[in-house]
């Protein structure tokens, strides 16, 4: 009997004896693995996650960046619209004026040849007809127009398109002279024999004002 329980406790402790190397084996097996691989695997998934964090901090800033440019854009596109607005339509109040001023400047006109006709009326026999011409206007109303049409205009006018204006405004006041003494009861005969030259000067400087203007506007006059 105590043979039998000697030999079965021989098998228990066989038994325990690999248990307890098979526990060893495996707490080694893990050290091992603990000691080369774990750190290293920490160590990499450390090294990717911190990548993936840079990765979205960068794009973070990219889109920031990009965010900011594109505001910045719209800004300065927003910006040249308005000011080509602006500048179209003041260029389009360039154009009235000079329009407005040319339909003045066409109607001294008439007025010149109408005047030279009645003193060469053969020559000038048409322009004695012409009907647009208000009588009750002279050199003095045009020479008040043109200071006017200065003082309306003046604002999409360069100075150089002003000085021409000023000098026609000068012309039409010397001839004002001429033809307030012309208009005198008793003119005197040097006035009279000057009348046609001094409205064909008065043509003259509404060509050369006209010229002046056109070139103001970057175009070039006939003739």
């Amino acid at each position: 009997m105590s043979k039998a329980l000697t030999g079965k406790d021989e098998i228990v402790e066989i038994i325990n004896l690999i248990l307890n190397a098979v526990i060893i084996i495996g707490l080694g097996f893990f050290y091992v693995l603990g000691k080369n691989y774990l750190p290293g695997y920490a160590k990499e998934k450390g090294k990717n996650l911190a990548t993936k964090e840079d990765i979205e901090a960068i794009t973070d800033k990219v889109e920031s960046i990009r965010s900011q440019y594109a505001e910045s854009l719209e800004e300065v596109k927003s910006k040249l619209q308005l000011e080509s607005a602006l500048k179209g339509a003041f260029q389009q109040k360039c154009l009235e004026a000079i329009i407005a001023i040319n339909e003045l400047l066409v109607e001294i006109t008439l007025y010149c040849w109408k005047n030279m006709a009645e003193q060469s009326p053969n020559e000038h026999y048409v322009w004695s007809n012409v009907d647009e011409v208000d009588p009750s206007k002279d050199f003095h109303y045009y020479r008040v127009a043109v200071d006017k049409a200065l003082l309306e205009q003046g604002l999409y006018l360069t100075n150089d398109a002003k000085d021409h204006l000023a000098a026609l405004e000068r012309t039409i006041g010397q001839l004002s002279s001429m033809e307030l003494a012309l208009q005198s009861d008793d003119p005197h005969p040097s006035v009279v024999d000057s009348a046609r030259g001094a409205y064909y000067n008065g043509v003259r400087a509404v060509e050369t004002c006209q010229k002046g203007l056109m070139s103001e506007l970057g175009l070039s006059s006939a003739g």
